[in-house]
C-alpha cells in the first residue's frame, strides 16, 4: 500500500511509478486539483491511497482509521442487503478502480486507487466491481 499525504510525496511517487496507467491517473488528478484550487497545497485537499496486490482492506483501515468495507454513517458492512458505500463515486479505469471519499465539510478527500489484480483484497475488489460506473 502506498499512502501519499503531501505534495512532495505525491509528485516524487508519480515520477518513480512503473505502472504507466497509475502514473497517468495520479498526474491527471494532481493537475485537476491544483488547477481548481490554485495556491493550495495538495496536503490540504487530499490523501492518495494506493491499494496493490498483497494489500488488504484491513491495511487500509489501519492507515485511514475507518473501514472501506463499512458505511461511515450507518455502520452497515459490504455484503449486507442495505449496504451503501461511503464514497462519492467509484470508476473503473480498466486495471485500476478509483474512488473518492469526501470526509470533511471543507472538501478534504481521500483518493483511493485499487489495482484490479487477483492478488488484491478479494472483498475490496468485489465491492469496487459491483459499484463502479
Amino acid at each position: 500500500m502506498i499512502s501519499l499525504r503531501t505534495t512532495a510525496a505525491i509528485k516524487s511517487t508519480i515520477e518513480l511509478l512503473a505502472n504507466n496507467q497509475l502514473r497517468a491517473l495520479l498526474t491527471e488528478r494532481v493537475e485537476q486539483l491544483t488547477n481548481a484550487w490554485e495556491g493550495i497545497d495538495l496536503s490540504d485537499l487530499t490523501h492518495f491511497l494506493i491499494i496493490q496486490p498483497g494489500d488488504t482492506a484491513a491495511d487500509a483501515e489501519n492507515e485511514l482509521g475507518w473501514s472501506l468495507l463499512q458505511n461511515m454513517v450507518d455502520g452497515t458492512r459490504y455484503g449486507h442487503p442495505d449496504f451503501t458505500p461511503s464514497w462519492e463515486w467509484v470508476e473503473n479505469h480498466g486495471g485500476w478502480f478509483e474512488a473518492v471519499f469526501i470526509i470533511s465539510d471543507d472538501g478534504f478527500g481521500i483518493n483511493l486507487f485499487v489495482q484490479d489484480n487477483p492478488g488484491t483484497d478479494a472483498e475490496l475488489l468485489a465491492m469496487c466491481r459491483e459499484y463502479a460506473e
